[in-house]
């Protein structure tokens, strides 16, 4: 006579299945994580590695596009300080080109002519950022997004006061050639630091122009970093109360099973019992 222990068998299988199935939710819930091994979640663990691959692309491509701003900011600073003493050197050119003034008159505003020159290319000189001076010439590649050829190219040209040219009456001159002493080099020196002027406020104006994109694209990145997070965090995060009571339920389950198993073997001994 075979006596065959059916219920046994069952629960026994059950409960060893509630109890792997205990180890994963206590594995989840001491480390906050759905899928802390890929055995949770294979498909869903290499979603999510490729989602944090993007993010940390969009991490380290901000931080580009963040150094690209400073650094431009940094440069158009010093633009300004540049176009200021130029529109200054420009009223005293235009002062030294009135035939009221005396020889002496003029040689003191050639005084301040040539300090404010000199000012200029000491703002080209001190115009630094992160061991580069931008405006001795500059060009560079900064990053606008997290994928390869999302970038931005960047040019500066040279401020210096040798570089700062411009045509007057068919004579190509530069503004360490400009002299206000004589009325008719005042004259010259006004036409050309209006070319002068233009010039710098291009560059400017071109360096706002590359600010903007690259902040607009902070924005894009800032945005998209974010939405990419959260759906990371939503394949990896695990929700702690639904894991708290799933927990809970396998804890009763185990119980359950496990009385089945001891009744189950109860029954079976008792027939051992009255067979004997």
């Amino acid at each position: 006579m075979r006596i065959n222990n059916l219920n046994g068998m069952w629960a026994w299988t059950n409960l060893s299945h509630v109890n792997n199935s205990m180890m994963n939710v206590m594995e989840q819930l001491s480390t906050a994580r759905r899928i802390p091994r890929a055995a949770h979640d294979a498909a869903g663990l290499a979603i999510a590695s490729r989602l944090r691959s993007q993010v940390e692309g969009y991490t380290r491509a901000l931080d580009n596009a963040q150094y690209g701003i400073n650094l431009l900011s940094t440069a158009e600073g010093g633009m300004n300080a540049i176009q200021e003493n130029l529109q200054r050197m420009r009223e005293l050119a235009v002062r030294a080109a009135s035939g009221t003034l005396t020889d002496a008159d003029r040689a003191a505003l050639q005084e301040e002519f040539n300090q404010l020159r000199q000012g200029i290319a000491e703002t080209v000189r001190n115009t630094q950022y992160n061991g580069q001076n931008p405006l001795e010439g500059f060009r560079g590649e900064f990053q606008t997004g997290a994928n390869e050829g999302q970038t931005e190219n960047v040019e500066i040209p040279n401020l210096n006061p040798e570089n700062l040219e411009a045509n007057v009456n068919e004579n190509r001159m530069n503004l360490n050639n400009l002299n206000i002493g004589t009325a008719e080099g005042a004259n010259q020196a006004v036409q050309a630091l209006n070319q002068m002027i233009n010039q710098v406020s291009r560059a400017r104006a071109n360096v706002g122009a590359h600010v903007n994109r690259l902040e607009a694209g902070v924005r894009n990145m800032a945005s998209a970093m974010i939405n990419l997070t959260r759906a990371q965090n939503n394949i990896e995060s695990l929700d702690m109360a639904r894991g708290v009571m799933e927990q809970t339920r396998l804890m009763l389950l185990s119980r359950f099973t496990t009385g089945v198993l001891a009744q189950s073997n109860a029954n079976a001994t008792q027939v051992l019992r009255l067979l004997g």
